[in-house]
């Protein structure tokens, strides 16, 4: 008898109660190797609703696209399964919901639209923050209930979209709000709204799935292979692309490019550099002009204002925001340098820019890849003399909070700061940087010299 499998999490938490007596297999979210280890066969099915999401650990799509060779029927929703969903429907992937839809209809870009910070499956998945398309979601139905106008939704469905995903959530609204430019009575009104009449698409995407799963018929049919696949390129699969070009955590380019970032103590100088560096040099691009040299923090400020992140000359009153990208111990830099903080940690999200194939430059100095190819080696060496190399045992099941923990020591940095360092290093979130830490975290803990880097950024700022 075929088989159905989905995996889910955060959003959905109590799925196994609501699906007790299903024929569905519930199993956490995926990671990558999850769908290799599946015991699947022809007319089998697989949902996926949530998966990690990051490249060193998140799903491949040639899993995916092996499954789908294999005669299964694969769907996806809600949140990681819409993604891969809409970038493979070309190959034979399907995907159903309000978000899968939107995002094939170009409504929804960011990738992090669905994200959000969660606790752990023993605390079932406790939401931290609110998935941006949640707060879409529930800022149309307070248009449409007359509690804020259009325009001010739309304000602040850009503040909250410049904000890392960790910190968006309804306490935040008054702040987000001023920023918006509405009165606080206004935003008074429009929280109690959002608590009490909150939206969740991801929600009723992951029950859609469910339902269709546990009751079709047709979920237990393949599904057929369009002839002519053109595939979306959302930034998971430039990830998949980049690693494949590159080789996994374990042994290719991209595993040495996270040790560097980890373990280089200058990284954050060099990665500043390199940021402003590519961001004049797109402004000199689009602007034609030419940036003389030492001028690329001017310049990367400059391309910031034409991409409509901010205004110039800058004036503080309309850069409240620059507090979400900021440490507290920064709060009293002069605007000039806050302004060019932010232009480093957002630009992965604000202007979506992929940076590790930039990045991975630094690769070509042989020291550098010499020392961080001998801390792969021996990570590994100690991780597969622990065990931790096996499907029962994984790097990928070693807390969260310790990983933090050694990073926050590691890079001298207070816990509550730790995702603007992450940014500082190059990472898109502390969560990528945890998942690409996990696999040194024995090696650094008990062994810390034995991960230092030589430094990789020059002696002189060039204008950074």
């Amino acid at each position: 008898m075929p088989r159905t499998y989905c995996f889910i999490g955060p959003s959905l938490p109590g799925a196994a109660a609501l699906t007790e007596g299903s024929p569905v297999r519930l199993l956490p979210p995926v990671a990558a190797g999850d769908l290799l280890r599946l015991d699947v066969r022809v007319g089998d099915t697989v949902g996926i609703v949530d998966g990690y999401f990051h490249q060193s650990g998140s799903v491949r799509h040639k899993e995916i696209l092996h499954l789908l060779d294999q005669g299964v029927r694969v769907v996806g929703a809600a949140s990681m399964g819409a993604l891969r969903a809409v970038e493979l429907e070309p190959f034979g992937m399907e995907g159903l919901g309000r978000v899968h839809a939107a995002y094939k209809a170009g409504l929804l870009e960011a990738d992090d639209e669905v994200t959000l910070l969660h606790a752990t499956a023993e605390d079932d998945y406790r939401a931290v923050s609110e998935p941006l398309v949640c707060m879409r979601a529930t800022f149309a139905e307070a248009v449409r209930h007359g509690v804020c106008d259009a325009a001010a939704a739309a304000r602040l469905v850009d503040v909250f979209a410049q904000r890392p995903f960790g910190l968006r959530s309804y306490a935040a609204l008054p702040q987000a709000a001023a920023e918006a430019g509405m009165t606080p009575a206004a935003a008074r009104s429009l929280r109690r709204y959002c608590v009490d009449h909150r939206q969740d698409p991801k929600r009723e995407d992951a029950l859609l799935l469910l339902s269709r799963l546990g009751r079709s018929p047709d979920a237990r049919r393949p599904a057929p292979r369009p002839r002519q696949p053109v595939t979306h390129r959302t930034s998971f699969l430039y990830a998949w692309q980049l690693a494949a070009r590159h080789g996994d955590a374990r042994s290719g380019a991209l595993g040495l490019l996270r040790t560097v970032q980890l373990f280089t103590e200058d990284y954050p100088a060099h990665h500043r550099l390199m940021t402003l560096r590519a961001l004049a040099s797109r402004c000199a691009g689009e602007c034609g002009a030419e940036v003389p040299e030492g001028s690329e923090t001017a310049y990367a400020v400059r391309h910031g204002a034409h991409a409509g992140l901010y205004g110039l000359p800058p004036r503080a009153e309309r850069l409240g925001f620059l507090a979400g990208w900021t440490a507290e111990s920064e709060r009293e830099l002069p605007l000039s340098e806050r302004l060019v903080l932010f232009l480093v940690r957002s630009s992965r999200t604000s202007l979506r820019v992929p940076w590790d194939e930039t990045a991975m430059d630094v690769l070509d100095r042989g020291s550098v890849r010499a020392g961080a190819r001998e801390i792969v080696e021996r990570a590994w060496r100690l991780n597969d003399a622990c065990g931790l190399g096996g499907p029962r045992r994984r790097v990928e099941n070693l807390r969260r909070d310790k990983v933090a923990e050694l990073l926050a020591k590691r890079w001298r940095t207070p816990l509550a700061d730790l995702e603007l360092a992450a940014l500082d290093r190059g990472f898109s979130s502390l969560d990528q940087a945890v998942i690409a830490a996990r696999p040194f975290y024995l090696l650094a803990r008990y062994d810390p010299d034995a991960v230092r880097l030589p430094p990789v950024a020059p002696r002189g700022r060039h204008g950074a």
